[in-house]
């Protein structure tokens, strides 16, 4: 029996959302910083709300409760500049997506107000 799980690349459709991580250390008197949107390894790590709910997001934290968990239209992601969401399943995670784009963008700052702008906690520290 294998050890690893290959789930199936799905596309994300626009009316979907995406939840994400936000660590303590990316708000500012209770409020989230434009910081908090950043690439790792060629992508913003999220996940599909259609395998994941907010608390599961959670739960996948190091230290769940040092983590607050954020809301984001897929829609509204893709009207930012050239920025794409793309389902990159992990064996562990079915849920998991990517936003990719952020190397291509010449304002990176301008990228992260939208994203702040398009964002909701859903889940508070």
């Amino acid at each position: 029996m294998p050890d690893t799980l290959d789930w199936p690349v799905e596309y994300i459709p626009d009316g979907d959302d995406v939840f994400m991580r936000a660590h303590r250390a990316f708000f500012r008197k209770k409020k989230l910083q434009p910081g908090v949107f950043r690439p790792h390894d060629g992508g913003m790590s999220v996940d599909w709300q259609k395998y994941s709910s907010p608390e599961d997001t959670r739960q996948r934290a190091k230290v769940p409760q040092d983590n607050a968990i954020i809301c984001l239209p897929v829609v509204e992601i893709r009207a930012i500049n050239n920025l794409a969401v793309e389902h990159t399943p992990e064996a562990t995670n079915r849920a998991h997506a990517d936003v990719i784009g952020f190397q291509e963008a010449e304002d990176i700052t301008e990228m992260r107000v939208g994203l702040l702008g398009a964002s909701s906690v859903v889940i508070s520290l």
